[in-house]
């Protein structure tokens, strides 16, 4: 099969579960062509990026100048670089835009569709966040390629957008050929707005268990509690909350320490927080780390801390993935009754969970597992069986790969 994975951008390191679905289908022996909103800027980079030449297989709608003139004399070039200037009725309904020619050029629309239109027709076109759908969908109606829809929705995109435009994806919903909400949460969120639920499968974001080392962990009953979160420095991590509890355990005489891997909007908030619950002593705030580190990291530590909250706006996680790389490798975890994270973490089991934003739960759940490390070898095991069952990339890619097959089935 030939593949195109329309993302957001790329290559993004806290997105290892879409590297992993994309190197997974090549491993398959299928094509595949990355078309990404965005260049995500950073230096440290998945070592598969380079190992799969992800980059070289990698376009960019955005990549356009920004003088408009600079913008048009680009464009003129690729048309004729990729011979787009065979196809004179496509350029036609660009260049009068979507509403009949009112706004004149649509520059946006054409840079798409220059980034596409000299590629090999598609069996799938895999959109790995709904936000792209639409996009695919334009392109499709276009005439600039074709293949089946298929959108993948991993947390915002179903909730906030939808909250936001409750209509966002109605087109999509009509044309689009198969919708995998990472959660059953986030299934009920698409169905309640209109998407037909025959089209509709579950679709966990995998791990490679086979790439975290299994531990029970331990540790002496004077030893420091080795805390880690890692994720975006967002609202919906909740990281204020795991600072505020941090902060009750120690003064409640617990020795913790708290490492803090991620960056964002919220930095500030963050070291504000650092110091008003006089903590600097006992959080580490590193800013964004390679997989390699992460995994070190989680080795490293005793607990893990996932206190997802929704936001104001109705932003929501789907199911974290560190929450499933943190109980690959035998971790305990402390997390929230929180859209799709009671799918994977069992209250009591493998972990605790507390309803979001409670952060005196939050606290009492702590020094509970602070105070009870003879608990953490069996949640450990418990969690590492809970990964491996159902969301090890071999797993989730084996389906993935099978849903494709099942779509494309006599196809023409």
């Amino acid at each position: 099969m030939r593949i195109a994975f329309f993302l957001n951008e790329f290559p993004a390191l806290s997105q290892t579960f879409i590297l992993n679905q994309i190197t997974g289908m090549i491993d398959r022996g299928h094509e595949v062509d990355i078309y990404a909103a965005r260049r995500y800027q950073t230096e440290k980079c998945h070592p598969q990026i380079a190992s799969y030449a992800l980059l070289d297989k990698t376009r960019f709608f955005s990549t356009r100048p920004h003088n408009y003139v600079k913008r048009l004399i680009v464009a003129f070039k690729l048309i004729l670089e990729r011979g787009v200037w065979r196809r004179p009725g496509l350029i036609l309904r660009v260049m009068i835009g979507c509403d009949g020619g009112r706004t004149g050029l649509n520059m946006h629309l054409l840079y798409r569709v220059l980034t596409v239109a000299d590629r090999q027709p598609y069996d799938v076109i895999h959109c790995q966040f709904g936000t792209q759908g639409p996009i695919a969908l334009q392109l499709k109606e276009l005439g600039v390629t074709n293949g089946r829809i298929v959108t993948s929705f991993r947390g915002y995109d179903a909730t906030k957008v939808l909250l936001e435009k409750p209509f966002y994806y109605d087109a999509l919903f009509r044309h689009g050929s198969l919708f995998l909400p990472v959660s059953k949460s986030l299934a009920d969120r698409l169905l309640s707005a209109g998407c037909p639920a025959e089209r509709v499968q579950v679709l966990h974001s995998g791990i490679d268990c086979s790439r975290f080392t299994f531990s029970e962990r331990s540790k002496s009953p004077d030893a420091v509690t080795r805390v880690v979160g890692i994720g975006r420095l967002v609202g919906k991590k909740g990281w204020l909350d795991a600072l505020q509890a941090v902060a009750n355990a120690c003064e409640a005489g617990r020795s913790v320490h708290f490492t803090l891997v991620g960056d964002g909007e919220l930095r500030e908030q963050i070291e504000a927080a650092i110091d008003r619950y006089q903590l600097r002593d006992r959080v580490s705030l590193l800013g964004w780390c390679d997989h390699d580190e992460v995994t070190q990291l989680l080795r490293q530590s005793h607990l893990l801390i996932a206190p997802s909250v929704t936001t104001a706006d109705g932003d929501q996680e789907g199911i974290p993935n560190v929450l499933k790389e943190a109980m690959a490798t035998g971790l305990p975890v402390l997390s929230t009754w929180h859209s799709g994270i009671p799918e994977l973490v069992e209250d009591g089991v493998s972990g605790y969970l507390v309803p979001e934003a409670d952060v005196e739960q939050l606290s009492e759940r702590l020094i509970y597992l602070c105070d009870h490390p003879q608990q953490w070898p069996a949640m450990g095991r418990s969690a590492r069986a809970k990964v491996e069952a159902e969301f090890d990339t071999e797993v989730v890619n084996n389906r993935l790969e099978q849903l494709y097959l099942d779509l494309t089935a006599g196809s023409g």
